[in-house]
């Protein structure tokens, strides 16, 4: 059946051009991997309020009521122990294509959901063909084109449309779309399998465990903080690595999170508010260094060296999500906008470093011009900065770059279809991470 290779449906080389203009050889690896669906899931362990031997029972009584003997492995990785990985499911069976199910259909976000393991709640629900009953089987698709019509009672006729697993119908017509006024909620369709063969769990995250893609655990890792140590994390919504760095700090300490958005930051603050270590902020990180400040302040703006380390999850094309059915980015000028707030936000984190702090940049994206060109270009002009070992390392080493030698691409993490990953047989999203230290003397 029909399978996307490339995330720039209708877009093309217009797009493709702009990822990996030195490293172009990659792309043929690239853009299928980023259209597939990571196969491993983890969950973040808020060793906090829980123990991760406990939240390990909890999970596979979860998979085993749901799965019974082919329930998936629950395990862990010795390099991030607060983390549990879940293994995928034999896809061979059980989630095959059956002409004589009605179809239902599904926009591109919606079906990348469900093929991490989402089931389909009512807004996203484009098309349900007439006469469905509750608690019918029904073949499931996501609409690459964009052109199915919401509420369409008829078999949505493309064959451009991706078939994504079964589920079982638990909303009817009349529920899903005959109400403008309250529009529907809740969960539509219960899937039964997916063909990525991630196990449908939906979201069970809470305030002991997280859904969080691996690389973000590794980053705040990297980043290793400390109890006690005062750290700032310049671009935090939506929090998750905020309370990573909490909680190996054993909430002691003082983290500061910013974020340009009001409505980021309300949405955050509930988040934070068990973390007495933390204290959020709406307020623009390219503006964060005012030498002015007082160095103990707790609000933005900061003088110089005011942080041990410094968290720069940059904004950025995001294209390191997977499965990336149909990308939103429509044109190359919207991916060449991001390197320019990068470096604005950058320039503002390197004199907030204390001399011997350390100042991690990370991106969810896969593009050279977001990654190892940063890199490269933050060495050319803070000469007070170093590269060090961006352990631990799970990742595949960065892409060779002009401006950057091979033991400095070592030292970076670059997660992608690389072979050289470190990841044995982990399957998660596109992500990249630098770990610089910021020189005590400056020859």
């Amino acid at each position: 059946m029909f399978y996307p290779k490339t995330p720039f449906y209708g877009k093309g080389l217009l797009l493709e051009n702009q990822i990996l203009k030195v490293n172009s050889h990659e792309l043929n690896k690239l853009l299928p991997w980023l259209c597939k669906t990571p196969r491993t899931t983890t969950y973040r362990i808020n060793t906090l309020r829980t123990s991760v031997a406990d939240y390990k029972l909890k999970l596979e009584t979860k998979l085993s009521a749901l799965y019974g003997s082919s329930a998936p492995l629950v395990y862990g990785l010795k390099e991030i122990p607060e983390m549990l990985c879940i293994s995928p499911l034999d896809t061979t069976t059980d989630n095959k294509y059956d002409d004589c199910r009605k179809e239902l259909i599904v926009d591109t976000s919606c079906g990348a959901a469900v093929l991490r393991g989402a089931h389909i709640y009512a807004p996203g629900v484009l098309a349900m063909e007439s006469g469905t009953q509750l608690h019918e089987l029904v073949n499931v698709f996501a609409d690459l084109p964009g052109k199915c019509k919401r509420g369409t009672a008829t078999r949505y006729d493309c064959n451009e449309k991706i078939f994504i697993g079964v589920g079982e119908v638990l909303m009817q017509r009349h529920q899903l779309y005959n109400n403008k006024e309250q529009p529907a909620s809740g969960i539509a369709v219960r899937m039964q399998t997916n063909v990525s063969g991630v196990p449908t769990l939906g979201d069970l995250s809470d305030e002991d465990a997280l859904l969080q893609n691996l690389p973000s655990m590794v980053c705040v890792r990297v980043l290793d903080p400390q109890p006690g140590e005062r750290i700032l994390d310049m671009c935090a919504a939506p929090g998750n690595k905020t309370t990573h760095m909490a909680e190996l700090m054993c909430n002691r300490g003082t983290i500061i999170a910013l974020d340009n958005s009001a409505s980021r930051v309300r949405s955050m603050t509930e988040k934070l508010a068990n973390y007495t270590c933390i204290t959020a902020h709406q307020f623009d990180a390219t503006k964060a260094w005012d030498d002015n400040s007082d160095l103990d302040s707790i609000a933005p703006p900061f003088a110089s060296g005011s942080f041990d380390r410094i968290l720069l999850d940059a904004p950025c094309s995001g294209l390191g999500n997977r499965p990336q059915l149909c990308c939103n980015i429509k044109q190359p000028k919207v991916l060449q906008s991001y390197p320019h707030i990068q470096r604005n936000i950058l320039s503002q984190a390197v004199p907030l470093l204390r001399p011997g702090g350390i100042l991690v940049y990370s991106t969810c994206t896969v593009t050279e011009a977001e990654c190892e060109e940063i890199v490269s270009w933050a060495l050319r002009k803070y000469t007070e900065l170093q590269l060090v070992d961006a352990t631990p390392k799970l990742g595949a080493p960065g892409l060779p770059l002009p401006g950057l030698e091979a033991a400095q691409c070592d030292l970076l993490q670059r997660f992608g279809p690389s072979r050289e990953n470190r990841m044995q047989n982990l399957d998660t999203v596109g992500f990249f991470i630098a770990k610089f230290q910021k020189k005590r003397e400056i020859s």
